[in-house]
């Protein structure tokens, strides 16, 4: 049987907070060099010592109700983890890009964007209203809305500052208007 399993499943076992802690350590020593170099690979070096922490807490705090019998479950698990904390870091990222707009400023941004082709008063607070439910309960898509329709960047540029695919950004442009259509109806 794997060693890093052994160690698993005595620190399930074991009721001892000090036993605890240093069969967590142990752990801890085995599994983060291969994380490191997992969350390394996707998040900038920057944020990837947090991203990183957060994992290994995440795998220790919630390794008591892990239920595996393998090593390789095991690290599916820790995988597992590990891309969710990855994609939480990416959401608190957005969440803390996106910034409210006034009122005022976004009549000014329309009215701007509308002198080729006015829009309508209904129309206008139709979008506004979109706007701002977006910007209340999706973030992320009112921030690509904004960028791509509002500031008039290309999905190059979106996808080039968000380090992502072209098509990933034209797609989830597409599904936030999708979003945003259904909030008007």
């Amino acid at each position: 049987m794997d060693q890093l399993i052994k160690l698993v499943r005595t620190y399930r076992f074991t009721g001892g907070v000090a036993e605890r802690v240093r069969l967590a350590e142990e752990i801890c020593r085995q599994i983060a060099p291969d994380l490191r170099f997992f969350i390394f690979g996707l998040v900038q070096r920057s944020d990837a010592d947090d991203v990183l922490q957060n994992t290994v807490k995440g795998i220790i705090s919630g390794m008591r109700k892990f239920e595996g019998d393998s090593a390789k479950q095991f690290w599916g698990w820790c995988y597992r983890i590990a891309r969710n904390k990855i994609c939480d870091h990416y959401r608190e990222q957005a969440a803390d890009r996106v910034q409210y707009v006034p009122a005022e400023e976004l009549h000014r941004l329309l009215d701007k964007s509308a002198q080729d082709a006015p829009i309508s008063l209904g129309v206008r607070l139709d979008l506004e209203y979109a706007l701002n439910v977006l910007m209340e309960s999706k973030p992320e898509c009112y921030e690509f809305l904004w960028q791509h329709y509002i500031f008039g960047l290309d999905y190059a540029e979106i996808a080039e500052d968000r380090s992502m695919t072209y098509d990933n950004v034209r797609m989830k442009i597409g599904r936030c208007l999708d979003e945003a259509r259904k909030l008007v109806k």
